[in-house]
């Protein structure tokens, strides 16, 4: 299953979401430390999976997608980059200030993990527009 258009795309972040702000929700009222780490584990779980089965435009929906592709769009990649990487830094300033945890450690390697990932398609993808230009 291949999802191409920006509604079937919206649908599963959109459930993505909702599934994720419930659960933290839950754990927080649980204050469940093994649990938040096991939400972030499942957080990237999701967005890796979601973006193998998304497609772009022009972009072949029976061939698998090389394993570094995160979007189809450098500048996409680029700014989702930049999220998780401005998401990592507020993190790292808020342990700083003693708000420090396990999970919270979990949450930072995440978001680095994730605006690596992001970052490296941003980095390939460009270069893939540069060539073709």
């Amino acid at each position: 299953m291949r999802f191409t258009t920006s509604g079937q795309k919206a649908v599963v972040i959109g459930v993505l979401v909702a599934i994720s702000a419930v659960l933290a929700l839950l754990l927080d009222a649980f204050h469940s430390e093994a649990g938040s780490i096991v939400l972030t584990v499942l957080q990237i779980i999701g967005w890796y999976l979601a973006s193998r089965l998304f497609r772009g435009r022009g972009e072949s929906v029976r061939a698998a997608r090389p394993w570094w592709r995160m979007t189809n769009r450098p500048l996409l990649s680029g700014a989702l980059a930049a999220i998780y990487g401005l998401l990592a830094v507020i993190n790292i300033g808020f342990s700083a200030a003693g708000f420090g945890s396990v999970s919270g450690v979990a949450s930072i390697l995440a978001e680095l993990a994730l605006a690596a990932l992001f970052a490296l398609s941003w980095r390939r993808l460009s270069s893939v527009a540069r060539a073709a230009a």
